[in-house]
């Protein structure tokens, strides 16, 4: 199969829009809200993932223009806490999000070895239990981040 970027018909406008692979389960094309053909999770918030042209170096995300600061907590975003915090997940559980010691085992022998997994699965069962707003679960992982001692991580999420 051909790896290369080839230029594909927009559906909207019948113009030529750039076309790139997603590893092997489908093709992403288009600049404006592009159509994802054959894959299967891909999940994308407001976030553009520029395709790689050759002899370009790889594109990152890059923000939306005008849109706001961390006011909820996707996945993206729980990754993105979980990777800073890292070994540290456990304090942030047992002392500021109220889980017990026998739920946080559970979660290091589920991903052993695995601080970034293990943090992130944390933060996904606590957000998950939440029943207060977006708005209110960022302030209250703030909170929990600064009695941990990791104010950097609060103030990513704060913006």
């Amino acid at each position: 199969m051909d790896k290369q970027p080839k230029a594909a018909p927009s559906a909207a406008t019948g113009s030529q829009q750039p076309t790139g692979y997603i590893g092997n389960i489908g093709t992403i094309s288009g600049n404006n809200g592009p159509a994802i053909v054959g894959g299967c999770g891909v999940s994308i918030h407001n976030y553009n993932y520029p395709i790689q042209r050759p002899g370009a170096p790889a594109p990152g995300p890059q923000q939306t223009p005008g849109q706001e600061p961390k006011a909820c907590l996707d996945d993206k975003t729980l990754y993105e806490v979980a990777e800073k915090l890292s070994a540290k997940w456990t304090s942030l559980a047992l002392k500021e999000l109220r889980f017990s010691a026998t739920q946080v085992e559970t979660i290091e022998n589920k991903y052993p070895n695995n601080y970034i997994r293990q943090a992130l699965d944390m933060l996904v069962s606590w957000k998950q239990a939440q029943s207060s707003s977006d708005k209110q679960q960022v302030t209250t992982l703030c909170t929990a981040l600064k009695n941990i001692g990791r104010e950097d991580i609060a103030k990513c999420l704060q913006g």
